[in-house]
């Protein structure tokens, strides 16, 4: 896959590169320290609140009737 370095714009391959998509482990560090600094941020919520509150409230219990016919009943 080619791709272009995201710190230096240098062509990369990753059947060439180990630090693909980096072109090498000095802009592999450098892209590190910018999440470390807080340079790189995540801006939008991965849940908006509403769907968060649905996952963290308690499970609604269905209560199911276990009485069944019985399968060789003539109304089958």
């Amino acid at each position: 896959m080619l791709h272009k370095c995201p710190i230096c714009k240098t062509p990369t391959d990753s059947t060439v590169h180990g630090d693909f998509p980096f072109c090498g482990e000095r802009c592999r560090d450098r892209d590190l320290g910018n999440w470390a600094t807080e340079k790189y941020v995540v801006s939008d919520p991965i849940f908006n609140e509403d769907e968060l509150e649905e996952i963290e409230s308690p499970r609604k219990t269905i209560i199911v009737d276990l009485e069944l016919d019985e399968p060789n009943d003539a109304g089958h």
